[in-house]
């Protein structure tokens, strides 16, 4: 699916959800999820606010901390809280099932976050769910790890 097409379907998504809570359907809330959906990889409530103030567009912290909840309601991004600090944030809508490996420094601070995609861990949630005779509806992997010396 193009850019453009992604763009357009997850701004009706946006649209239905908003119609069907009987939200206001307001400028910063399409900007918002457009800045999302131009991103790839994770991001934080810092990192959208300072790509919509570089575009020279005044939004409060406040209004984007807002969209984002309102957005995980709407299931168009995810909320991952890898460490005790700032939650991350990623695209939901278009997105292969992953899971991540959180790369710490020497300091216990966040230096990078990598998705990966293993078959063996759909195999697990497979024999999970036959042996418990339950259907697994979805799963966050994450590693914690630090580069060897």
């Amino acid at each position: 699916m193009a850019h453009a097409e992604m763009q357009e379907l997850v701004r009706r998504l946006l649209t239905k959800y908003l119609n069907e809570k009987g939200h206001r359907k307001t400028s910063e809330r399409y900007l918002i999820l457009k800045t999302i959906y131009d991103q790839e990889g994770h991001f934080d409530v810092d990192a959208i606010h300072h790509l919509i103030k570089s575009q020279g567009i005044h939004i409060s912290k406040a209004t984007v901390y807002n969209t984002l909840e309102l957005l995980l309601d709407a299931g168009l991004i995810r909320k991952h809280q890898f460490t005790n600090k700032a939650a991350y944030y990623e695209k939901n809508f278009f997105n292969k099932s992953h899971d991540h490996i959180i790369l710490m420094n020497e300091d216990g601070e966040l230096e990078n976050i990598i998705e990966f995609c293993d078959p063996r861990i759909e195999n697990i949630k497979k024999d999970l769910e036959s042996y418990l005779q339950i259907d697994i509806s979805g799963h966050d992997l994450y590693f914690y790890a630090k580069k060897k010396k």
